[in-house]
Formats: C-alpha cells, sequence, structure tokens
C-alpha cells in the first residue's frame, strides 16, 4: 500500500502549520489572560500579565512585521535614492548607516518632509505592533 499523495481534499496543500503560529499565540494568551488570571493574585498574577502581553506582541509581530518590514525597506530606499528591490553591494553602508550619513552631511536635512514622513510611518508601524492602543483613533495616547 502506498502512502497517500500530500495535499487535502480536492487537491489542495495540506499547510505546513495549522493554525498559524499567530492564531496559537492568541489562543494561549486568551486562555492565561481569561481562565488563570482571575485565580492569581499578587506577583503571579502580575507575571502572568507580562507573559499575556508578550504572548501577544509576538502575535502582532508575526502578524504585522513582515509588511511593516517591507514598507520601511521600500520608504528608505526612496529616501536614500535607491531602488527598493536592489540588492546591497558588499562595500555599501547598511541602510541605517546610509541614512545617519546622509542626515549629518547635510544632504538630507532633518526638517525634510520625506524623512520626517519616513520617521513618523516607521513609528506607527512599530507602535501599532508594540501596543496598538497608542495608535488606534480614541486610545490611550499616555502610555
Amino acid at each position: 500500500m502506498s502512502a497517500p499523495a500530500a495535499g487535502g481534499a480536492e487537491g489542495r496543500p495540506v499547510p505546513a502549520r495549522v493554525p498559524p503560529a499567530e492564531v496559537l499565540l492568541d489562543a494561549a494568551a486568551a486562555y492565561l489572560d481569561v481562565e488563570l488570571r482571575p485565580l492569581l493574585d499578587g506577583y503571579h498574577a502580575f507575571q502572568l500579565r507580562v507573559c499575556v502581553n508578550v504572548l501577544r506582541l509576538v502575535a502582532r509581530e508575526l502578524r504585522l512585521g513582515p509588511a511593516a518590514d517591507a514598507r520601511a525597506r521600500a520608504s528608505l530606499a526612496a529616501l536614500l535614492g535607491a531602488e527598493p528591490g536592489a540588492e546591497a553591494q558588499a562595500d555599501a553602508p547598511a541602510p541605517d548607516e546610509a541614512l545617519r550619513a546622509a542626515i549629518a552631511s547635510g544632504r538630507l536635512p532633518l526638517d525634510s518632509p520625506a524623512l520626517l514622513a519616513h520617521l513618523r510611518d516607521g513609528l506607527r508601524d512599530a507602535l501599532a505592533i508594540n501596543n496598538p492602543r497608542w495608535v488606534e483613533p480614541g486610545g490611550d495616547s499616555r502610555g
């Protein structure tokens, strides 16, 4: 008897991971927060809250990080006048170093609208991952 062919019903490929990691992390965080947290107090309740926050942050990083990284690379390439998909040359400075050098040399002024947009958009993406309440309309802007 031979092994069944790879693929699910109707010839669809079987996913490598079901469910995705961010879904598993969300489920673990929800269980800890809803089921376990009410049973704890003091030190252990605090530590559990920290763990829940870490699980949720990692899930957001998995969900939002790749798109945020791609936007940052494209924005930085446009800011520095490079092609967004161009491979860096071996002797070329790292993108962040190239940005620092452009600012230090005065080629890219600190009040450049393009620089400010790049920094603002990057910060918005970072906050959406680290604490989405800080960037949601009506969210807690006090931290």
